[in-house]
């Protein structure tokens, strides 16, 4: 997803969020999955899925404090360009809303 959004490529980007819906769906149903690889995804050097995996904190409502603490170093990092935004709307919407929905539930 880092390197479809630096080149425009949102089919691909698009994509690659489909299957990143998955996983958390995975995650959702298999809490203890989440719990072991979780940790992992936060300490990548992308920020694309750290930021993700920070959002999956505040949605499962695991590691709140973790997620939003990733989140809040991303937004406020300059480096991480467009990325930042992300990270800061993701943010907004937790603190809005008091939780945070990856998908609408059918």
């Amino acid at each position: 997803m880092l390197e479809a959004t630096l080149n425009g490529n949102y089919r691909r980007n698009n994509r690659e969020g489909d299957k990143l819906l998955k996983i958390f769906k995975v995650f959702e149903q298999d809490r203890e999955l989440a719990r072991e690889c979780i940790p992992e995804l936060l300490k990548s050097e992308n920020v694309v899925v750290r930021t993700k995996a920070a959002a999956y904190c505040l949605a499962l409502n695991e590691s709140v404090d973790v997620g939003e603490s990733v989140l809040e170093e991303i937004s406020r990092a300059p480096q991480y360009g467009i990325f930042r935004l992300n990270a800061e709307m993701t943010l907004e919407k937790w603190r809005k809303n008091g939780e945070l929905r990856l998908y609408i539930k059918e």
